[in-house]
């Protein structure tokens, strides 16, 4: 019990695990607002879909920089700069294989989510490595996160 939960800890502190939940709660908001869009006003796809992204990136970059990521304390403009890119490569993605999947018959919401699911990977990665990256301070020690597979082998 005391091995799994070391690493359930060391999981926790990592900003993938971090990133993961919070991916998971704006998903399910994104597809909240996109199915209560798609119900109750006469908006085309296109335009539901954008709302939708839109609005739950806002609330995605907040939740990312405060709590995946901890960059916080960091110039929040450079990292609006950042991620204005990503965002955008993000929506077009979206937006594509949205219309793609619903011209093949796949209802909205499906399509939405399979769409959300090849992007998950692109996101990680460019909101660790671009978006909230942390530039060296040459006075302050090294900081690096939790190496997951060294906490699974640890046989203490």
């Amino acid at each position: 019990m005391g091995r799994a939960l070391r690493i359930l800890r060391l999981a926790a502190k990592h900003s993938l695990t971090r990133f993961l939940a919070l991916a998971a709660l704006g998903f399910g908001f994104d597809l909240a607002l996109l199915a209560v869009l798609d119900a109750v006003t006469p908006l085309p796809a296109a335009a539901t879909v954008s709302i939708a992204f839109w609005v739950t990136y806002a609330l995605n970059f907040a939740l990312n920089r405060t709590f995946a990521f901890h960059a916080n304390g960091h110039g929040v403009r450079g990292q609006l700069a950042r991620f204005a890119p990503q965002v955008l490569g993000d929506y077009l993605l979206t937006l594509v294989g949205v219309t793609a999947l619903g011209a093949l018959g796949v209802g909205l919401v499906p399509a939405r989510i399979i769409a959300g699911g090849t992007n998950l990977v692109f996101n990680y990665v460019l909101y660790r490595w671009w978006t909230f990256r942390r530039r060296p301070d040459p006075a302050a020690a090294p900081t690096s996160e939790p190496e997951l597979a060294l906490a699974a082998s640890d046989r203490s």
